[in-house]
């Protein structure tokens, strides 16, 4: 039997079923990794222009103790109140030709399974590139996680970190941890008590580093061997059970009251887009950073139409934003560590 619907009701029939399985599509992207599930879902719509424009916190306004004629100081502080950070336009499409539509799937239903197949498609596709923004660490035109907590003196958001003029330091905390040789420690090295990579010292002293009083990370990415390693520490320890959570399908670990969470695009792991040697863990503190979208355009598909001079139709999905933080300073990361057992 031939699908001989018209051309609109063959687009009625796309357009509906894509708006169902965009509904999963949002889903697998915005679950792939912890950081997307905790951060996407509290995206902020901006309005357009030239840069997503964040404000910089920087914890100081005017105060002083005053006496009972003092006048109150209203000088305003000359400093930079933002950051810029470039716009990241990810997009993604699916195309099907006249013969594949209405000739070799003909009917409406494996024409809709067709579609669903192809939209499962898109998702794993999208979700590969959005975690390829995220970590990518070469060189680019968006500021990457991995550019903004692991990798000191540069310019992100358009501070230079090497030279800002901030009443704090633009740079992350980043230790590169060594053994007392100085080589790249392995993973007997973090599991071991007392050795100066012991993976709990190193947790410890990340931490610490990046805590003023009840203000400290809320979240630590590490690839799945330095989850392990903890996990073991833990489990000798007998506390495993007492600092392990299950998450939306994650495996969650707490040191501190911190979130400890694999994420296997961070530097080391088996997705690293990086292709590094070591491995790396990175601290991150949530109220200072976050994604940003422009509004209307937060995983935006267009109607179904027929391209002009072709037997093909196609629908594209577009997602213009970025990562932003506003206190680089409260981010870090430890590097040099082991990337296998």
């Amino acid at each position: 039997m031939s699908y001989s619907h018209s051309i609109s009701e063959v687009l009625d029939d796309l357009n509906i079923a894509t708006q169902e399985y965009m509904k999963e599509l949002v889903r697998v992207v915005s679950s792939d990794n912890y950081l997307n599930k905790r951060l996407l879902s509290k995206s902020e719509a901006v309005d357009g222009g030239d840069f997503i424009k964040v404000p910089l916190r920087y914890g100081t306004e005017n105060f002083a103790g005053m006496s009972e004629y003092d006048a109150i100081s209203l000088a305003p502080k000359d400093i930079m109140d933002e950051a810029r950070y470039n716009w990241v336009h990810l997009n993604g499409n699916i195309s099907l030709s006249e013969k594949k539509m209405k000739v070799q799937n003909a009917g409406r239903r494996r024409l809709l399974n067709l579609v669903k197949v192809r939209m499962q498609n898109l998702a794993d596709t999208f979700k590969d590139g959005m975690s390829d923004m995220l970590f990518k660490g070469d060189a680019k035109s968006y500021d990457s996680l991995t550019s903004i907590v692991a990798t000191q003196d540069n310019t992100i958001g358009g501070i230079d970190a090497s030279n800002a003029d901030l009443p704090y330091d633009w740079n992350p905390k980043v230790t590169a941890v060594a053994t007392q040789s100085g080589a790249t420690p392995t993973f007997q090295h973090i599991t071991t008590v007392g050795n100066v990579a012991y993976i709990q010292t190193l947790l410890r002293n990340l931490v610490s580093s990046l805590t003023i009083g009840s203000d400290s990370p809320s979240l630590i990415l590490v690839p799945q061997v330095i989850w392990d390693a903890y996990e073991q520490v833990l489990a000798d320890q007998k506390r495993f059970d007492a600092n392990y959570v299950a998450d939306g399908g994650f495996d969650v670990l707490k040191f501190r009251h911190v979130d400890v969470a694999v994420d296997n695009h961070v530097q080391g792991g088996s997705l690293d887009p990086n292709g590094s040697s070591t491995s790396s863990m990175y601290a991150i503190n949530e109220d200072y950073m976050g994604f940003y979208h422009a509004s209307g355009f937060n995983m935006k598909n267009t109607p179904w139409k027929r391209a002009e001079m072709q037997h093909v139709f196609f629908t594209e999905l577009d997602w213009y934003g970025g990562l932003c933080v506003s206190r680089r300073d409260m981010q870090g990361a430890v590097t040099g560590l082991p990337k296998s057992y």
